[in-house]
């Protein structure tokens, strides 16, 4: 592998297959930019916080507190966010939201959906995703709300008027 970075612009470690990228030793030298770093052209806490929040209520995607899991899935691929379901709500809750959400994430409504076949793979390649016919009721609701906040997200980088 080369690069053209110096020695200390550190590096940037990007897994694009399923699955978790595990390293058994690495030396660090400069920076390393991992999840939603804004430096490395992620989203802040504010931006996805926004984004969800766009996305949960009555009338919005996310109008049940199962289709979270929807949520986990876009999240956990495009901003590293805790694979284990307790942890992915935990982090959901340190978000700073301006008002309480409608539909909290609560993991005893997603955990179960989480081990999903499809949730191993990343949604941001949506047509190269594979489902069982036993989770495409599932499958197509976690696929609208991972495009939904996809394009909220997308929002972030467009300039206010």
């Amino acid at each position: 592998m080369t690069s053209n970075m110096n020695e200390d612009d550190g590096f940037c470690i990007k897994v694009y297959s399923p699955g978790n990228f595990i390293a058994k030793e690495i030396t660090i030298n400069g920076g390393v930019h991992l999840g939603n770093n804004p430096a490395a052209g992620g989203f802040t806490d504010e931006q996805i916080a926004r984004a969800l929040a766009a996305c949960v209520g009555k009338g919005k995607v996310i109008d049940n507190k199962q289709k979270w899991a929807g949520a986990y899935w876009y999240l956990r691929w495009a901003c590293c966010f805790p694979v284990d379901a307790q942890k992915f709500c935990d982090r959901i809750r340190q978000l700073p939201f301006k008002q309480a959400l409608e539909f909290p994430c609560d993991y005893r409504n997603i955990r179960e959906l989480t081990t999903l076949s499809f949730m191993d793979h990343n949604p941001q390649q949506m047509d190269r995703v594979q489902y069982s016919k036993n989770d495409e009721k599932m499958f197509f609701q976690c696929r609208e709300v991972a495009l939904k906040l996809a394009e909220e997200l997308g929002k972030a980088y467009l300039p206010t008027v």
